[in-house]
């Protein structure tokens, strides 16, 4: 079983890194980028944490090898290097794209990727130090699961809504009284409970609730503009 493990494990290399150095080939020569960008950031925080700030040493897969934790850790930043030439793709070229299906200008697109970047981060560094807790964490509690869970879906559900804000350029179907209803009711209110009870081992599940807030607050800014311009009070807008 060791050595199908290990040759599974170099083929895992060869491949990704075959992949990543295609998706750059592409995106030069096609004068785009070739990686969603939610994938890209969540691909290179990975990298980037697991080689640097939790280190594969000492891990059940490093010792199949001689020296298979310093050797994971090279593999590691030999993806992150070839994930930051495709992010240079994705600024380079990637901008024209959301500006026609988005409508979005060029600097909320740069502060878009910093903030999945960002959050990305966070996920991946608080994630490996809460997973391997799981058991003391939950106290075989499924209610505890299930926050975490609903945490996690509402942090999606809240960007979701940015995205469809800006794919359908209008507010057909939303309102300011939406925007605000789902911010108190996500992180002003479970958010913080949360956030005060779980202060010492809580921070993965934190980071999603940081983001649900961050973007509520922004799709309640998006929505009271936009209502403004259109000539309708946002606070009577049902």
């Amino acid at each position: 079983m060791q050595s199908y493990t290990i040759f599974a494990y170099h083929l895992c290399t060869y491949t990704w890194a075959l992949a990543y150095a295609a998706i750059i080939y592409r995106g030069f020569k096609d004068k785009s980028y070739g990686m969603p960008i939610v994938a890209l950031t969540l691909n290179l925080a990975w990298e980037l944490v697991f080689a640097l700030l939790i280190p594969p040493y000492g891990s059940a897969d490093a010792t199949l090898i001689p020296h298979g934790g310093l050797k994971a850790q090279m593999i590691f930043l030999v993806w992150a290097t070839l994930d930051v030439v495709i992010l240079y793709t994705y600024f380079k070229y990637g901008y024209k794209y959301f500006a026609e299906k988005y409508n979005v200008s060029r600097r909320a697109w740069v502060a878009f990727t910093i903030a999945m970047l960002i959050f990305s981060f966070f996920i991946m560094y608080n994630g490996g130090n809460f997973l391997r807790q799981f058991t003391l964490y939950f106290n075989n509690d499924q209610i505890e699961a299930a926050k975490v869970i609903a945490f996690i879906q509402n942090a999606l559900m809240s960007i979701s809504f940015i995205a469809m804000y800006y794919m359908r350029g209008n507010t057909e179907g939303q309102s300011f009284t939406i925007a605000w209803a789902k911010w108190i009711g996500s992180s002003m209110t479970g958010g913080i409970i949360y956030t005060i009870t779980h202060a010492d081992d809580g921070a993965f599940v934190i980071t999603f609730i940081a983001a649900i807030f961050v973007a509520d607050v922004y799709y309640m800014f998006l929505m009271y503009r936009a209502l403004k311009r259109q000539g309708i009070n946002p606070w009577t807008r049902f």
